[in-house]
């Protein structure tokens, strides 16, 4: 902790009254709070393992002050389905989603919900893309960097295309990718290990193209073909004030990449027997029968998002378990081969205490099933985030069908409500929200 030292010599000439002193201990707590999530020696461990099957109905309220809905405006420009990407400044939104197969655009809101424009163009000349693989900002220049797979395109925040910044010729077999703007002009990439034999796994490198560090690969195996697979990937990183963390989806352990840009490990994920196994890594998981993974599991399965006190992860990997899960949504969804069938939505979320050093998993919301926070602030659906401001907010996305299904006089009987004037405001959206509407965008202050 860095905190106020005074010698005691000091100390005894200094006569504090009660309001300085107080003043002072609240600067010594405040100074041990900002510092939780800072550079450290030692590894914490987030046990998952142990927790598996022990699954909690856990109130939003004891983590989040308010919530705040913005609904995105719905015009015929700007029509979204799922949102791939989001980044939510003190004065944007911006969102990615797909516009058809394979296809994604980028859209900028006001921080209050209404149509800017569209950032770039659908295509495949200057400032323009076809599929979106990532999303990072320059708060500074408010710049906004989007991924493809042949570039990065940079834009202001109003949309205007400032150039396009190649991506670094392939350092091994495999592509760089889940780039990230870390600060001034350099980015952190990484390098999924295709061949089991990666040199270097992350790499930091500048918008002119030039390597300013690379990290060696720790983690090697042989396989007899290459491949692409989601498992030899990293997660999209995630930052909390100017701290940048990645993590390989396969590999237990979350860094910190510091200002001396070196990667620090901070965290570890134990999974115990439910690791990913080297034998598996090393096979193509195409060619290997359906329930060769059901007793494995990666970090994350969807986003990961730190904030000074909590890591909010998910958990996903094979089919069924040999530990129960809680129970899930089911939806009506399409097959890989066209068939409709209803599948059961139950990825488990865990959340990770910092200054308790706890690791607690979510259990579902024992009425519509959805995972994340029960809601307990005003009844409305479950909150799970998908990004973090750095400005004491967090930041999730509900969809309007979902909304208008399940929030009913019945469900809300159901829950608690602890803030019935923001139940009122929550059933007044609901009047004028339509089935087919852009998703709204829920902000969650934090305690």
């Amino acid at each position: 902790m860095r905190g106020i030292f005074f010698k005691n010599s000091e100390m005894m000439n200094i006569s504090f009254s009660n309001l300085q002193f107080g003043l002072l201990v609240c600067l010594l707590l405040f100074s041990c709070r900002q510092n939780i999530m800072e550079e450290t020696s030692d590894i914490v461990v987030i046990d998952v393992v142990n927790n598996l099957g022990n699954y909690q109905e856990i109130p939003v309220s004891g983590i989040v002050s308010e919530l705040e809905y913005i609904p995105l405006q719905t015009v015929d420009e700007c029509l979204i389905g799922n949102v791939n990407h989001l980044i939510v400044t003190s004065t944007h939104i911006f969102v990615t989603g797909s516009i058809s197969l394979g296809n994604s655009v980028c859209y900028s809101f006001s921080r209050d919900g209404r149509f800017i424009g569209q950032i770039g163009r659908f295509g495949q000349g200057p400032g323009e893309y076809t599929t979106i693989t990532g999303l990072s900002i320059d708060k500074k220049k408010q710049s906004l960097y989007i991924e493809t797979f042949r570039s990065l395109l940079e834009y202001s925040w109003d949309g205007v295309f400032h150039r396009s910044i190649n991506k670094l010729p392939n350092m091994g077999d495999g592509f760089v990718g889940e780039i990230f703007f870390i600060r001034d002009n350099l980015f952190i990439g990484h390098i999924p290990n295709y061949t089991g034999n990666e040199a270097y796994n992350f790499i930091i490198f500048s918008d002119d193209g030039q390597v300013i560090k690379s990290f060696d690969n720790h983690v090697k195996f042989e396989r007899m073909e290459k491949w692409v697979s989601n498992h030899d990937r990293s997660m999209r990183p995630f930052n909390i004030s100017q701290h940048i963390y990645v993590k390989e989806v396969t590999n237990d352990t979350l860094f910190l990449l510091n200002e001396q840009n070196e990667l620090i490990p901070q965290f570890v994920f134990s999974l115990g027997k439910y690791a990913y196994p080297q034998h598996l890594k090393e096979k193509n998981p195409f060619r290997l029968p359906s329930s060769a993974n059901n007793d494995v599991i990666v970090v994350p399965a969807l986003p990961m998002v730190g904030t000074q006190y909590h890591i909010f992860f998910s958990l996903g990997g094979g089919g069924s378990k040999s530990f129960p899960l809680p129970k899930g949504i089911v939806r009506n969804t399409t097959t890989p081969f066209g068939q409709n069938a209803d599948m059961e939505l139950n990825t488990p979320h865990g959340i990770y205490d910092i200054t308790n050093k706890t690791t607690r998993l979510l259990d579902t919301d024992p009425v519509s099933r959805m995972s994340g926070l029960i809601n307990d602030l005003d009844g409305g659906l479950s909150f799970w985030p998908k990004y973090y401001t750095s400005d004491n907010e967090l930041v999730d996305v509900w969809q309007s069908y979902d909304m208008k299904e399940f929030l009913t006089e019945e469900y809300f009987a159901a829950h608690e409500i602890r803030n019935p004037q923001a139940h009122l405001k929550l059933k007044e959206l609901l009047t004028n929200l339509d089935w087919e509407d852009n998703p709204v965008i829920v902000i969650a202050t934090l305690k």
